[in-house]
């Protein structure tokens, strides 16, 4: 069979295409993805030597009284793509003095957030673990508060 050249060429290159295409398609998959973490640490900021409450969101300990205090916090998202998670500053809640650490999504995500609470009592540093809690954060909801703040 004899083809025209531009059906030549048009099958030349429908036969590359097919042999550049295969062994792309047989490539093995990526495993999944593991764990991906973001973190931020905020302060360490002055506080007038009284008890701190130390939260994420609702679950809350308390502190000895602190002279100053410094807030490391931590969002694991354990399997998928990363989402973006972004943690940010935030003000305490109900105008108290401390640290804050607000962590939001820009898409449903199921994310693990944990924290140290870090201060300094006038007896030396202390050092308080905060979680880890899991929850399912939403885009446009305010997600979770991680803070150290005075009551």
């Amino acid at each position: 069979m004899i083809l025209s050249r531009r059906g030549n060429r048009a099958l030349k290159a429908a036969a590359s295409l097919a042999l550049g295409i295969l062994p792309l398609a047989a490539w093995p998959a990526p495993a999944a993805a593991g764990s991906h973490s973001v973190s931020l640490t905020v302060g360490p900021v002055p506080v007038p030597q009284v008890s701190v409450s130390a939260c994420v969101d609702a679950s809350c300990v308390s502190t000895p009284a602190l002279t100053s205090v410094k807030l490391a916090t931590t969002a694991t998202v354990t399997s998928g793509p990363l989402p973006a998670v972004v943690l940010t500053p935030a003000a305490c809640p109900n105008g108290g003095q401390g640290v804050a650490v607000q962590v939001t999504s820009l898409q449903p995500v199921t994310v693990t957030v944990s924290g140290t609470v870090s201060g300094t009592t006038t007896s030396g540093p202390v050092s308080i673990p905060l979680g880890p809690v899991t929850e399912t954060i939403l885009p446009g909801t305010p997600g979770v508060l991680v803070s150290a703040c005075t009551d």
